[in-house]
């Protein structure tokens, strides 16, 4: 009786968590199938997006899920970017992608819609937090592109 018991709930249980897999593991790939462009930017210098080192020349910026983007560049160059949400005080009126520079190195950190305080805003990657103790925690400089809109 009580081995019968258990063997129901670990079943309930073990069932419950399939679904729960597969409802999340089907949200993002449905998602990804709906990528929005936000915009292109030139970029005259080659930075750092997460771990990865990507080249100077034009970008898009596409929007996978609400918090995942990729980056498409010169040379087949493609980045995927984790970003959180950011909130402004003002709210800007051109779009615009923000790096952090230090120590001669360029730092993806915000994108920002013209028209909307809401933007995106990328955690420091440990390569970003080395260049920043190597540079004794100096503060970086910002670094502030005009985004084109998607149709260019």
């Amino acid at each position: 009786m009580k081995n019968s018991k258990l063997t129901s709930i670990l079943s309930s249980t073990l069932i419950a968590g399939a679904l729960a897999i597969g409802s999340l593991a089907s949200t993002p790939f449905a998602a990804a199938q709906s990528g929005e462009t936000l915009a292109k930017v030139t970029i005259p210098f080659a930075f750092q997006s997460g771990d990865h080192q990507m080249p100077a020349g034009m970008y898009r910026i596409d929007r996978e899920s609400q918090y995942l983007l990729v980056l498409h560049g010169p040379s087949n160059a493609t980045g995927i970017v984790f970003m959180h949400p950011a909130i402004a005080s003002e709210t800007p009126t051109h779009g615009k992608v923000v790096f952090d520079r230090s120590g001669g190195k360029y730092f993806l950190r915000q994108i920002w819609k013209a028209g909307n305080n809401e933007g995106l805003e990328c955690s420091k990657s440990r390569a970003e937090k080395e260049t920043l103790q190597a540079q004794n925690k100096q503060a970086p400089s910002s670094v502030e592109l005009a985004l084109n809109s998607p149709q260019q």
